[in-house]
């Protein structure tokens, strides 16, 4: 694992994880890093374990209920919520849900489709989960699912990664999923996803044939998605945070196959190393 110093453009080594791993999942809570499932490309994962920044230590957590990668999820009430993923031979809808306090996870409301390859982010009090591969073709859809001026470093971890257009919604109250009635407007998966000034950026990922440039914009006040400003280059399997009114979209893989080094605008980071299905979390000096 690399640390980004976004205010030096400085790039660091921290203690690696205790598994090699891809195609996993990467979430921030209560000042901790944790990571769920993947796998080596032999076998699937379903270990889970966290990082201390304080201490640049590693520790195993409770495993998950079923081996899986490239699946999604996020934290919403001190809760850490795992989406859909697969395992190379099935896609699952599966939502689990694991309650730090009694360490176990607990199996909630699934999706209304199978899911690999998707994208979920927390966004106003709800999970929205977007686009995927559901086993068969690429999605559209989107789920949604109710449930300060500092420096900020940002942790790659190299975690290596066909498709929806709907996104799907999950409601933390009633634990339910509902389908935003306005559908993307093309298919993708493996692609990247973040909240910035309240609305949701798709990013790049593959739509079944080819990889996209595209960026699509969800604003919550209109129920709608809009086409933004495409990327330079197209991209998918890319790691992506938002830090001070800035998407930073990080390494993955371009049009033709060629797995790139160089953040979004072409900001170019000392000792950087090319990659491609990595993640990344932004956190703040407080």
């Amino acid at each position: 694992m690399d640390l980004y110093f976004t205010s030096q453009n400085v790039i660091t080594s921290l203690k690696p994880m205790s598994l090699v791993r891809s195609y996993a999942l990467v979430v921030w809570l209560n000042g901790e890093i944790y990571v769920f499932g993947g796998g080596n490309g032999y076998v699937w994962y379903d270990t889970v374990e966290s990082y201390n920044p304080v201490h640049d230590s590693w520790t195993l957590c409770r495993s998950l209920n079923q081996k899986k990668g490239r699946l999604s999820g996020a934290a919403l009430n001190d809760k850490l919520f795992v989406v859909g993923g697969g395992n190379g031979v099935d896609s699952f809808s599966d939502v689990e849900m694991l309650e730090l306090d009694i360490g176990r996870w607990i199996p909630t409301h699934s999706m209304l489709d199978k899911r690999f390859a998707l994208v979920a982010v927390e966004f106003n009090g709800a999970i929205y989960a977007t686009s995927g591969f559901d086993g068969n073709d690429y999605l559209i859809e989107t789920y949604h699912a109710n449930m300060a001026d500092l420096d900020y470093d940002i942790y790659i971890l190299y975690i290596r990664g066909c498709y929806f257009l709907y996104v799907p919604i999950f409601d933390p109250r009633d634990h339910s999923w509902t389908k935003i009635p306005n559908i993307m407007n093309v298919k993708r998966g493996c692609h990247s996803l973040v909240v910035l000034n309240e609305k949701l950026y798709a990013l790049g990922g593959f739509d079944g044939d080819k990889i996209v440039p595209s960026i699509e914009v969800f604003d919550p006040r209109l129920g709608a998605w809009t086409i933004g400003e495409p990327m330079n280059h197209r991209r998918g399997y890319s790691a992506v945070v938002v830090v001070k009114e800035s998407i930073y979209m990080i390494g993955g893989v371009k049009v033709c196959e060629n797995i790139v080094d160089t953040g979004w605008q072409e900001t170019c980071t000392t000792t950087a190393v090319k990659r491609c299905f990595l993640l990344a979390i932004a956190c703040s000096h407080e």
